[in-house]
């Protein structure tokens, strides 16, 4: 794993001129699979990522497509952090994370479902015949058709 240190201080590899970003803000890092990390080194403003539109402050996380990460109040461009280990590093970013929230509709083959109010019952088993039996309801019809 390969480490480069991110900070106010000369020495870091990747010098940020904030008044935020403390001497030694942060450390990245970079795994032989070519995954990114970003590690706080303690510092008093803290660390930040901004995945799904919302910021949180975090210790050590993995970068992924998307990401926006914060030292202090200094935003860094991806690219930026990347660019630390050169241009033939195999840094890659992991897929990009999506929300999961109600109503959002992540790829194109779910664009059709939609929410018909039927919820599937446990089949009724025969005690005598140990056949499981169909329950008619005049509310459930299920039909499946092929696409």
């Amino acid at each position: 794993m390969k480490i480069k240190t991110c900070g106010r201080e000369t020495s870091c590899e990747l010098v940020l001129e904030h008044p935020t970003v403390s001497r030694l803000h942060a450390r990245i890092e970079l795994a032989d699979d070519g995954r990114v990390f970003v590690q706080d080194a303690d510092s008093s403003n803290g660390t930040f990522l901004n995945r799904n539109d919302s910021w949180i402050r975090v210790k050590r996380i993995t970068l992924c497509i998307g990401d926006r990460i914060r030292f202090g109040d200094c935003e860094v461009p991806l690219e930026k952090l990347t660019a630390a280990f050169g241009n033939r590093s195999n840094a890659r970013l992991e897929a990009r994370h999506f929300p999961l929230r109600k109503g959002h509709i992540d790829s194109g083959f779910r664009a059709d479902l939609k929410d018909s109010g039927i919820h599937l019952q446990k089949p009724r088993r025969n005690p005598v015949t140990g056949k499981i039996e169909e329950q008619h309801s005049s509310k459930q019809k299920i039909s499946f058709t092929k696409d």
